[in-house]
């Protein structure tokens, strides 16, 4: 199974059940375009660093189980601001009726929560970094040049060859015959237009990551096809780069399991790595 297909078997929000710290400030914000986020700030106000995070295929900005949540405010009590947001068709941000999605809208709506990000108070603009799960972690790591830190979770490494895997090539040539393909997975229809399998064709991940020189973090569970993309992607970056193994689990990091631990060890080990490099 591809990390999309597994991404969205489970697109509804459960309540994770790991401690999260108290936030001293959290707010809902709307963006330019319409895209909505939600900005985490520390006790006391921002202090420099500050993190993007970028939700997967047909989810939302709190992710699955509100991992991404719980992940800001860890960030939050480790005095790192953070700001997730719901692309542009998803979650509270409205649909823009005269354009569809597509990986280069997606990046459009990652840099405005970047450049909104780095005009908070107390955030210095060259230390915002990004974090990524699943289909966030490949528009993280296709903007790499803007970013001096990238984490990802469950990352894709060839963007064409898995939407072929979890869709299928009817899909595409549906899209372009048609103008659109909907696909029915039961607790949610997915409507994808034309230009969006375009901008999955348009985009090489690998050329468009290849030499980034800051600190790279990838992280995935044993068992999610993400960990057959490390060596790839640890050889084409260029600078400090960590890859961790999370024993036990799949591309849900533990989320739906009878073991939070899981994801409180996912939240723990990307609080520290921020820590250090940011």
């Amino acid at each position: 199974m591809t990390t999309i297909a597994t991404k969205i078997v489970a697109t509804s929000l459960l309540a994770l059940a790991i401690s999260q710290p108290a936030l001293a400030a959290e707010t809902i914000v709307t963006l330019d375009q319409g895209v909505v986020g939600t900005l985490s700030v520390p006790e006391g106000g921002a202090t420099g660093p500050a993190v993007v995070m970028l939700h997967g295929f047909a989810s939302s900005r709190d992710e699955i189980g509100g991992i991404f949540a719980a992940q800001a405010a860890a960030l939050a009590e480790a005095g790192i601001a953070s700001l997730r947001i719901d692309f542009r068709g998803y979650g509270d941000s409205a649909p823009d009726t005269e354009a569809s999605v597509t990986i280069d809208r997606m990046l459009e709506d990652a840099g405005i929560a970047r450049t909104y990000l780095a005009d908070i108070d107390g955030v210095d603009a060259d230390r915002v970094g990004v974090l990524g799960y699943s289909f966030g972690a490949a528009i993280a790591m296709l903007d790499q040049e803007n970013y001096p830190a990238i984490a990802v979770w469950g990352q894709m490494g060839d963007l064409k060859g898995e939407f072929l895997e979890f869709l299928g090539q009817p899909a595409f040539d549906t899209a372009r015959a048609t103008g659109n393909f909907t696909v029915d997975r039961g607790w949610r229809v997915i409507s994808l237009d034309a230009p969006f399998f375009d901008s999955v064709e348009k985009h090489d991940l690998a050329a468009a990551f290849a030499g980034y020189d800051g600190p790279f973090l990838t992280l995935a569970g044993a068992d999610d096809p993400a960990t057959g993309y490390f060596e790839q992607y640890l050889g084409l970056a260029a600078g400090p780069k960590t890859s961790v193994v999370i024993p036990a689990t799949d591309h849900m990091l533990g989320v739906y399991s009878e073991q939070p631990e899981i994801a409180a060890d996912v939240i723990a080990q990307t609080t520290t790595w921020f820590g250090d490099s940011l």
